[in-house]
């Protein structure tokens, strides 16, 4: 198979010239050869459209169509242009929602098209004289004044758009301009500053004139890095312009649907081709139509295409073009996927001279070059000498692709496998032997190079060309600039790799001071505490406020020996010292080289500076890793006067130390835990890690557990303050909550216990005086209290008790512990519970037990509300969604309204009372037995609503089916009177649903069965006449075969038969309709044949019998057409043209005239005998039905008239032609 059968190649090679759209032949060619995608057809109706049309009043602005060189910018601006021009161009859009779209502004306006060269005048001269010129070709006469002579452009334009639409009051002028981008670039800074505000202008007169303009640039100009120096200037002109950008996605659907269209025979093929290869490219299997679709380019071709910054004019579509003509030919590989990827363009930059014009092309060009010539003598596995190539040119493309030749991006292993569809025969066919075998290579490949050239980044497992190594040597350098600096240097830039070590997110509590707001887990309470971390000495630090918990001190270690022992020794009881010590050599000198490199990079130019950064961030790596894997030994830990190695503060430790930073705050913690455990004796043990950070997330989990939200979360926190017994929530087994409950009851009935009574504020946090407990677990047990029943709370004056428990979880927790007091509770209603527990269906003598025994009454209760309130919500669901059977509502509008209100009502007290679920909250039962017995009527309707629901959900499939198969039928058939009947009696059945019974049910539906069997049968019966089985189907396929029928067909063409008899024969061999894999089965379920669709109610004719009347009628056909050709070829004038024709021929005419039979094949030859015999006859045609009327136009007429009449629509017929020559057909 080649490449050139798998595609229907269309090159686009020739560049577009806006102007060629000027003259109306190339505009068509234009117009019609566009391919469009969803995307830009998406993109010219939303954007340009809105902009160029002038029917409808709207800010209309200005229009640059943004692409890359050879992207299709130009011939989208000609499409446009061309549209706009002449409304006749519609017709060649083949997109049909654009088509529409643009009739809004096909064929209204005046079009001017011009391109933009390398000139210096200014824009405004260049527009304004191309404007000049083309109105004098419409006889208007307009000259623009001089650029001094005015104060602002768009006067001018005003006047000269009046007196365009005095000449053309119906049309708009359209302005279409090309390579604007390249003219910009070259301008300088006052220029350009002129020429963008004169862009400006001209979008703000679009907005009151017919004035439009659009162009073309290569890339945008809002974000460009080249315009930075204009950016106001830049901004202000954005508000008056819309961009149309041609996306990655338009270029890859035109390279799919004009120079790589493939039809469904190809695509199957390549479909087929690629799947044997899916197992090793993960790209091929996820993307596996785009593949199909762009063969046998890469997809990832036209993306790095895009990305390419300093190759300007890469015309991606030419050069797939050029590509494609070198492949058409070739034959496909059938061991490997024969894909294209962007490799293969590195030899159009390679050899491209123009191109190295350019240094970083000239330099990315010159290094490769290199490389590709060691890969080529010196690479020692030859059979991998073509993949390294191949990787070689595609980490130079890429180099282009990273915004900074320099960088140390590339493409990974991955990236290499997949993105060029990178080939290797290997033994396997599997993804990870082709990995291993690539990475192989690519050892190989830097081996050969002596690890120069090519650079592997591990932070990104990329490989890159590298541009960078060569000439300075910065290691000695750096090496240099260590043997200068100071200790305190040095201690500067170890504390600044501390920090990162650390890897935390830091905040510095004194500007200009190393001291920071740290916290460490007090892992015996599994909470944080606060305090500070400080980088030096005790006394280099002044007073941090507010006073915390603990400080944390990292000395410095390029200091005199013994130095720092002043310090540890003389350690407070809130004081830890960590020590850097047992460093190796190796070790000690990264850090001055780290501080080196960055001291040079202070010093350093942009690009040695990234290197001298680059080289740092390589010294702190190393540190980091030396320094993990050493933490053990590599840190003095002291406190109070005791100095120890981390590890022997940590035994008996089982965390999991995963970073330093854990083992430095797991050291710290311990050193502490006794100092914190003393200063808050009484503080609870949590089950869950408390955080600054998730504290309040923390507490609302547990108020949320309260109010029934449960989670693992909120159960930890109260199991903390043995708050849960069981499942159950107890306040009482909590001594925390026991202590506030006691303090209230200490007070007389009546009063109430402040806030200040039991919080009070301590450097700048409130805490309960008794536990030293934050004021969010102080609010957490008071709600507790709250929920048990047992306390009332009062925040903001308005009073919170157990029925109110969800309200208190959904306040924000500034308000939560900004409480203002809490009391005592009131006692049980017990005849009112009595009523719901009877109208609930539970015994009322549950209530009585409930005063001693209440768990038992509160569980039945809730279970049994819970258990209604879901039937309200699915009767509710099911009435609001307005169901229907059988094409009708099952509830109009006005029962919706009603019974939806009703059943919302009942659903929102059944709710309600699941707050009563604690003895506590049966305290405030709220409901008199009145309003009991009124909630409680509306469960009438939810049984009546439930029985509607049982019955739609037995006959539902029945129903659908019927009523589908209803439509199918005629009105004159039975059938259809009866479902139509049922149908009546289904509505009549729900109407009267309150007197029905569940036999009543079963035997409607018997009857929906019964006719449901009824048209099953009848469908089968009508299937079989109207369809061709399987011997029908061969029998005709047996009769278009035939000799006689393709002699037929052949004898068409020789222009003296009656061929409508052949073509009626043909239309109804086409009409007979075959389908054989049918059967009861196949429309169980669907009303029509799955296969052919074929409906009782259609008008086809049946097909039984029509074959035997075809043979016939092809016998008759042939002796009559047979006797036809006898009859002319022995007319005397045709016999004297025998002679003049070739052997061949005469020898086949002569054969028909002695047997007086047509040949057993009629060919071509034969064919082209009796044409050339018969080519001096004239033939003329008689439509039977129109040269009887006119014989008979006037009723029965006699013999003579007849024969008359007869003769002269003859003569009629006839006239001016010679006699002898005409052959008369009846059609």
């Amino acid at each position: 198979m080649k490449y050139g059968d798998l595609i229907q190649y269309e090159p686009i090679e020739t560049v577009i010239k806006l102007k060629d759209a000027d003259k109306i032949d190339e505009a068509k060619r234009l117009v019609k050869s566009y391919v469009v995608s969803e995307g830009m057809a998406d993109s010219i109706i939303n954007i340009c459209i809105p902009q160029l049309q002038f029917d409808e009043t709207i800010d209309n602005k200005g229009i640059f169509i943004v692409g890359n060189y050879g992207t299709g910018k130009s011939h989208l601006m000609s499409v446009i242009s061309a549209v706009a021009e002449n409304k006749e161009m519609l017709d060649y859009i083949s997109h049909e929602e654009l088509k529409k779209e643009m009739g809004k502004i096909a064929g209204k306006f005046k079009v001017l098209r011009f391109d933009i060269g390398a000139v210096n005048t200014p824009l405004r001269n260049i527009i304004t004289k191309e404007i000049e010129k083309d109105l004098a070709r419409y006889g208007i006469e307009f000259y623009f004044p001089p650029i001094d002579k005015v104060t602002n452009n768009k006067e001018a334009f005003m006047e000269m758009m009046s007196k365009f639409e005095d000449k053309f009051p119906d049309k708009g002028y359209l302005i279409v301009v090309d390579e604007l981008l390249d003219f910009l670039k070259a301008r300088k800074e006052q220029e350009l500053i002129r020429d963008l505000t004169f862009l400006r202008e001209i979008g703000e007169i679009t907005k009151s004139t017919r004035l439009r303009f659009m162009t073309g640039v290569q890339e945008t100009l809002f974000d460009n890095p080249a315009f930075n120096a204009v950016a106001q200037t830049v901004l202000k002109m954005k508000d008056r312009f819309e961009q149309l950008i041609i996306k990655r996605e338009d270029i890859s659907y035109v390279v799919s649907q004009r120079l790589l269209k493939k039809n469904d025979r190809q695509k199957a093929w390549i479909r087929s081709h690629l799947e044997k290869f899916s197992p090793l490219y993960k790209s091929i299997s996820s993307r596996i139509e785009e593949f199909v679709e762009l063969y046998p380019i890469h997809p990832m071709f036209i993306e790095v295409f895009e990305k390419m910054f300093v190759v300007e004019k890469r015309e991606v579509l030419k050069t797939i073009s050029h590509l494609m003509r070198e492949l058409l030919d070739k034959d496909v590989p059938e061991d490997e996927p024969g894909i294209i990827s962007y490799d293969s363009y590195w030899k159009f930059l390679r050899d491209n001279p123009s191109l190295r014009a350019e240094p970083d092309i000239k330099r990315v060009v010159d290094k490769s070059i290199v490389v590709e010539d060691l890969i080529e003598h010196s690479f020692t596995r030859p059979q991998y000498k073509d993949a390294a190539l191949r990787i070689v040119h595609a980490l130079s493309v890429h180099r282009f692709t990273t915004g900074d030749i320099h960088t140390s991006v590339g493409i990974t292993v991955e990236n290499i496998k997949d993105d060029l569809c990178l080939y290797i025969k290997i033994p396997e066919i599997e993804e990870d032997f082709l990995i291993t075998t690539i990475e192989t290579i690519m050892k190989e490949i830097m081996k050969t190079l002596s690890w120069q050239y090519i650079s592997y980044n591990p932070d990104n497992q990329q490989y890159y060309l590298d541009m960078v190594r060569e000439g300075i040597n910065y290691d000695a350098k750096i090496q240099e600039k260590a043997e200068l600096l100071s200790d305190d240097t040095f201690n500067r830039y170890y504390f600044d790799l501390l920090i990162k070590v650390l890897d935390w997110n830091v905040t510095l509590k004194q500007k200009n001071m190393r001291i920071w707001e740290y916290s460490l887990i007090w892992n015996e309470k599994n909470v944080k505490r606060y305090g500070y971390l400080f980088m030096g000495y005790p006394d280099e630090r002044s007073t941090a406020q507010p006073p915390r918990d603990f400080y944390i001190y990292f000395l410095p270690p390029f200091v005199e020996a013994n130095y720092n022992k002043k310090y540890v020794l003389n350690g407070k009881e809130d004081e830890v010292f960590f020590e850097f010590i047992n460093a190796d050599e190796e070790i000690i000198e990264k850090i001055k080289k780290y501080a080196a490199a960055m001291e040079l990079s202070e010093l350093s130019s942009s690009d040695q500076k990234k290197i001298y950064e680059d080289k740092a961030n390589g010294f702190q790596k190393d540190i980091t890793k030396w320094i993990r894997d050493n933490v053990s030994k590599c840190f003095n830990v002291s406190y109070k006067g005791e100095t120890q190695s981390i590890i022997y503060w940590l035994k008996g430790k089982t965390a999991n130390y995963d970073t330093i930073k854990s083992y430095i705050d797991e050291a710290a913690s311990s050193c502490l835990s006794l100092y914190f455990s003393e200063k808050y004796s009484e503080y609870p043990t949590f089950y869950t890690k408390i955080t600054e950070a998730n504290l309040n997330e923390v507490f609302k989990s547990a108020m949320n557990y309260l109010a029934g939200k449960k989670t693992e979360t909120g159960k930890k926190v109260l199991q903390s303050f043995d708050l849960i017994l069981g499942d159950d929530i107890v306040p009482g087994n909590s001594k925390y909550a026991n202590y506030f409950l006691n303090e209230l009851y200490k007070l007389p009935p009546g009063k109430v216990l402040n806030r200040e009574d039991i919080i009070e504020n301590v450097n700048g946090e409130d805490i309960d005086k008794r536990f030293k407990l934050e004021v969010q677990w102080v609010v957490l047990l008071l709600c507790a209290l709250v929920y048990s029943g047992d306390i009332i709370l009062r925040i903001k004056n308005k009073v919170y008790d157990a029925t109110t428990i969800d309200s208190l979880a959904n306040m924000n927790v500034g308000e939560l512990v900004d409480f203002d007091s809490f009391e005592r509770p009131r006692d049980i209603p017990v005849r009112e519970l009595k009523t719901l527990f009877t109208l609930l269906g539970l015994p009322s003598g549950l209530v009585n037990a409930s005063l001693s025994k209440p768990e038992e009454a509160i569980r039945q209760m809730v279970s049994r509300s819970e258990e209604l309130a879901k039937k309200v919500v699915t009767v509710n669901q099911f009435v609001v969604s307005n169901k229907t059977i059988w094409g009708k509502p099952v509830f109009d509008e006005f029962e919706i309204r009603d019974y939806k209100d009703l059943l919302n009502n009942f659903r929102d007290f059944l709710d309600s009372l699941k707050a009563f679920n604690t003895p506590g909250k049966l305290r405030n039962f709220k409901y008199t037995e009145e309003e009991l017995k009124e909630k409680f009527k509306t469960l009438k309707t939810v049984k009546k609503i439930e029985k509607i629901i049982d019955f739609k959900n037995e006959v539902e499939e029945l129903v659908k089916y019927l009523a589908s198969a209803e439509q199918q039928l005629p009105e004159e058939i039975e059938l259809k009177q009866n479902i139509n009947a049922m149908k009546n009696e289904v509505e009549r059945f729900i109407r009267e649903i309150d007197n029905k019974e569940s036999e009543d049910i079963k035997r409607l539906t018997r009857e929906l069965e019964e006719l449901k069997i009824e048209y099953i049968d009848l469908y089968l019966e009508y299937h079989k006449k109207h369809r061709l089985d399987y011997n029908g189907d061969e029998r005709k396929k047996k009769i278009m075969a035939s000799d006689l029928f393709n002699n037929l067909k052949k004898l068409k063409d020789v222009g003296i038969f009656p061929v409508n008899k052949f073509d009626e024969i043909e239309k109804v061999l086409a009409s007979l309709k075959t389908c054989y894999n049918f059967g009861k089965e196949n429309i169980k379920t669907e009303v029509l044949c799955p296969n052919c669709g074929y409906s009782i109610k259609s008008d086809e004719v049946p097909v039984f019998g029509k074959l035997d009347k075809i043979e016939d009628k092809i016998e008759n056909l042939y002796k009559e057409w047979t006797k036809i050709l006898l009859d002319n070829i022995e007319d005397p004038m045709i016999q004297e043209r025998i002679e003049i024709l070739n052997k061949d021929q005469q020898k086949v005419i002569r054969d028909f005239l002695n047997k007086k039979e047509l040949p057993d094949k009629v060919d071509n030859l034969f064919v082209s005998a009796v044409k050339d015999l018969i080519a001096g006859l004239e033939k003329v045609e008689i439509e039977i039905n129109e040269f009887i009327s006119a014989i008979t136009y006037d009723g029965p007429v006699t013999v003579d008239e007849f024969k008359k009449r007869f003769l002269e629509n003859v003569d009629f017929l006839i006239r001016g032609k010679n006699i002898e020559k005409v052959r008369i057909i009846i059609k």
